[in-house]
């Protein structure tokens, strides 16, 4: 089979970007955990987690539900979560309905942390867009819309035929 080569170029550029962006975001957290006098820098990963952690506010988060949403097994939320605790970023706690579920919820220097990253996260964005003109925001708008359509379609679909 052979893929359209505007594909296949749009496929590398998106490649391009989230990887640059990742390590972008790896930067500022080694900064940011530097500045705080943090044991070792975090991971875009163990900030993922963060934030999904914080995420469930009050009523913290469930490590199933997080390993589910970051798309990793739980033995691997197990040791970010594991991280994360030692470096006094999380607790965990036993659910009061489910012994066998644990509640995660951020320490106050979890917290902190974690505002400091979105601060800097929303900075880099607004940086990275800056030059876009309105226009070709729009087109980038439009473009993405029909992707993420034809996607959504193909979801569904999917679910009808079993796979």
């Amino acid at each position: 089979m052979r893929i359209d080569p505007r594909c296949k170029h749009l496929n590398e550029l998106n490649d391009r970007y989230h990887l640059l962006f990742r390590q972008v975001m790896e930067r500022y957290l080694g900064k940011t955990c530097q500045e705080s006098n943090y044991p070792e820098p975090l991971c875009v990963g163990d900030f993922q987690m963060l934030f999904y952690i914080g995420e469930g506010g009050e009523e913290g988060g469930h490590m199933a539900a997080i390993s589910k949403k970051l798309n990793i097994n739980p033995s691997t939320a197990t040791r970010r979560v594991n991280r994360l605790l030692t470096d006094g970023l999380v607790t965990k706690s036993t659910a009061p309905d489910d012994d066998r579920r644990f509640d995660l919820r951020l320490t106050a220097r979890g917290s902190a942390l974690l505002d400091r990253m979105d601060e800097l996260a929303y900075d880099t964005v607004q940086t990275v867009y800056e030059p876009v003109t309105d226009r070709e925001m729009q087109t980038v708008y439009r473009f993405l819309e029909k992707c993420i359509g034809q996607l959504e379609r193909l979801a569904d679909g999917n679910k009808d035929q079993g796979i």
